[in-house]
C-alpha cells in the first residue's frame, strides 16, 4: 500500500464503517495549515501509518471550512485534528497536532 485510502465524504465513510463494522478515522484539516502539512508529508506517508490507517480504519480526510457542519458537530478548535469515530459516529478518540509516526500508530493503536 502506497498512500491511505481516503474517502471525501463523511457520511459515506460513516455508512462505510457501520456496513465493515470498522471505526472511523476523520481527518480535519485546513489549507495553509503548516502542522496539516507537516502530518501529511511525515505521518500520513510512513507505510506502517499507512498500513495500519488502511487496515483498522474507514479513512476520511475533510477541509475544515469548506466542512463547517462536521466541525460544529465535532466541537473541533484547531488543525489538524483526527477523530476516531465509532461505526455508530461516536467518538472514541481524538488526536490534535501533528505527531510523528511512532507516536500516532500509538494513538491509533489506543482505539480498540
Amino acid at each position: 500500500m502506497s498512500e491511505i485510502n481516503w474517502l471525501p465524504d463523511w457520511q459515506t465513510g460513516l455508512t462505510q464503517a457501520q456496513a465493515d463494522n470498522k471505526p472511523l478515522l476523520l481527518e480535519l484539516y485546513m489549507d495553509g495549515c503548516p502542522h496539516c502539512a507537516r502530518l501529511h508529508k511525515e505521518t500520513h506517508t510512513d507505510p506502517q501509518v499507512i498500513e495500519e490507517i488502511n487496515n483498522r480504519f474507514i479513512p476520511v480526510c475533510l477541509e475544515g471550512r469548506g466542512h463547517m457542519d462536521v466541525v460544529r458537530k465535532f466541537d473541533v478548535k484547531g488543525a489538524p485534528t483526527t477523530l476516531i469515530l465509532s461505526s455508530q459516529g461516536e467518538e472514541q478518540r481524538r488526536i490534535v497536532g501533528f505527531h510523528p509516526p511512532a507516536d500516532y500508530l500509538k494513538e491509533l493503536a489506543a482505539v480498540s
